[in-house]
């Protein structure tokens, strides 16, 4: 089946001979190629840069022939898994902010405020003191941990919306609660115990390689794959329920399946990394400013998500000589103050 491509004002009509159809607007598609061309520079400076530093070219040599020397070691067996780590996970947690968001129809409807990323963070916390750290294992605590809010989320939040203040209030409150509950778990646990689970819910991704991230990036792009299927329904339920049902799209099931598919995004990536806040909240705001799309599109809160995770652990690794920081730090730094921006700008237009 051959497909035309028809050019209208401002957009991209692409057609099927099978009555498949959909229009893409230019300025999307020019919007998320500066994303994806500041994420390759940002990553060919993270691979570039470290204690022994490499041109463009050498790095272009230790990836695609035989390089000189040390540069094989550096560029390709420990700096190359990081780079690729953050772009990988941080398109899937920018995904899982677009999903949440448009679900939600909040700018807020983070899995870092509505409670589940601690919710996988605990799951994986619990798992890491009883059990082991094994990344199977935590995974699925992390899952367990995800879904088990998901679910407390939903009822308790029964009666305000799926959109209303009463959601991101239930979320705050059951974040607290895990928090406490994950500091009960490390001060029982042996001590060894408790230093990895203590350092594993900071979120870092230092010392990551493929032989332990392996697993984690194969299934969250899988994940990314299937949570791509959702952008049309979720578009139409941003459109209203009513309209929604009317056009062949369910609202409970595309919920449903939406919660589902952004809880196993956060729960893979928490379980590779510990929990890294705040690039699930302003992954969307990013894609939708830099792509000047409406609504919570997934593939620009991918892209913006990959771009800001990368850039934040570039910055970990080098804005402090001689340490490296678990980016988790720095994306709590940054995105603290962008949430108050966030809630500053919403207060104001009355949407909070």
């Amino acid at each position: 089946m051959s497909a035309l491509i028809r050019t209208e004002p401002g957009s991209l009509v692409l057609r099927a001979s099978a009555g498949v159809s959909g229009r893409v607007h230019t300025r999307t598609i020019l919007g998320c190629a500066v994303m994806l061309l500041l994420t390759g520079a940002v990553t060919v400076l993270a691979l570039m840069l470290g204690s022994v530093r490499y041109s463009p070219a050498e790095v272009l040599q230790a990836l695609f022939s035989d390089a000189p020397g040390t540069a094989e070691l550096f560029v390709v067996q420990w700096r190359l898994p990081r780079a690729v780590a953050a772009v990988v996970f941080g398109a899937a947690l920018g995904a899982a902010g677009a999903i949440f968001q448009s679900l939600t129809r909040n700018p807020l409807g983070s899995p870092d405020i509505i409670g589940f990323t601690a919710g996988a963070s605990a799951g994986g916390v619990a798992v890491v003191a009883l059990v082991g750290s094994g990344y199977a294992v935590v995974a699925g605590g992390a899952l367990l941990g995800g879904f088990v809010v998901a679910v407390l989320v939903m009822l308790l939040s029964r009666g305000g919306g799926a959109g209303g203040f009463r959601l991101i209030i239930v979320g705050l409150g059951l974040s607290a609660m895990l928090a406490s509950l994950e500091s009960w778990f490390i001060l029982t646990a042996d001590l060894d115990i408790a230093q990895v689970a203590a350092v594993w819910g900071v979120g870092s991704l230092n010392g990551i390689g493929f032989e332990h991230s392996g697993p984690a990036l194969v299934l969250s792009l899988l994940a990314l794959a299937g949570s791509g299927l959702l952008g049309r329904r979720l578009g139409l339920l941003d459109l209203g329920d009513d309209l929604s049902a009317g056009l062949g799209v369910p609202p409970s099931g595309t919920r449903v399946a939406g919660v589902a598919a952004g809880v196993v995004l956060v729960a893979l990536v928490t379980a590779a990394t510990g929990p890294i806040a705040f690039v699930a909240l302003a992954a969307p705001h990013v894609g939708r400013w830099i792509a000047r799309s409406a609504g919570a599109s997934l593939g620009p809160a991918a892209l913006a998500g990959a771009l800001i995770l990368a850039s934040a652990d570039l910055l970990a690794q080098h804005a402090v000589p001689g340490h490296s920081l678990p980016v988790g730090v720095v994306t709590v730094a940054v995105g603290g103050l962008y949430l108050i921006t966030l809630l500053i700008r919403e207060n104001r237009k009355g949407t909070l």
